[in-house]
């Protein structure tokens, strides 16, 4: 089944790594622009942090993917640990802001929302791969389309909502 079959997903995942890259750079230019705006609202430097969490998620998936000569096991286990690091991390940043800049308690539940359906689904890739059932990479694909989307809204935010 392609879904397991570490091979078949190769140019996926280098593909994901080095979107990943380019975008991480784009906010860490956005941030650097507005450097002193990012720093004095706490809401501003919270969707920073949750932007660079979701970019970077894309390349660290896709290089842990990229691993020569490593089991669907082990590909299993390492998107497990970092899938629930990294929802974790995106529940810690984004907590406490629900309130700062403005925002309702509804585009606070999207953002959490967001980080989530961009986090879970590496869990239940590595569950999946590990067991041999259930979507196995598939589930990646899915993360990273919601990891881009929602990383680019945070860009969009440093960049243009941020002087207004």
């Amino acid at each position: 089944m392609s879904g397991f079959n570490l091979d078949t997903w190769h140019d996926f995942f280098a593909a994901q790594a080095g979107a990943g890259a380019a975008l991480a750079g784009l906010v860490f230019v956005a941030i650097s622009i507005n450097l002193k705006n990012v720093l004095t609202s706490r809401a501003v430097s919270g969707r920073a942090v949750e932007a660079l969490i979701l970019l970077l998620s894309l390349l660290i998936v896709g290089l842990l993917a990229l691993i020569p000569e490593q089991g669907e096991e082990a590909l299993g286990i390492e998107f497990i640990v970092f899938g629930l690091v990294m929802s974790v991390a995106l529940i810690r940043g984004g907590s406490g802001t629900h309130n700062a800049g403005g925002a309702t308690p509804g585009q606070h539940l999207l953002r959490i929302a967001l980080g989530q359906f961009a986090s879970l689904p590496v869990v239940i890739a590595g569950i999946s791969l590990i067991t041999e059932d259930g979507g196995g990479l598939y589930w990646i694909a899915g993360a990273a389309i919601v990891a881009i989307v929602a990383g680019m809204i945070g860009a969009w935010v440093l960049l243009v909502e941020i002087l207004r």
